[in-house]
């Protein structure tokens, strides 16, 4: 049995990291676009605030890549 709850922790570990990854892209994107400091940080404040909502996530993720 500890080898399965061994499995199912670095499953849940591994499924963290991949939301997180997924919240912080739009904040990534815009670092990676030239974005100014400013608009960095909305980006990622939105990003972190409203991520967990789709259409609030989409909205920072089509901020950051918006030219």
């Amino acid at each position: 049995m500890q080898t399965a709850e061994l499995i199912l922790n670095i499953k849940y570990i591994v499924a963290g990291m991949l939301c997180v990854g997924i919240v912080l892209a739009p904040a990534y994107l815009a670092a990676k676009t030239g974005k100014g400091k400013v608009d960095a940080m909305r980006i990622r404040l939105a990003s972190w605030v409203f991520g967990w909502t789709i259409i609030g996530w989409l909205l920072a993720l089509f901020w950051a890549v918006k030219k």
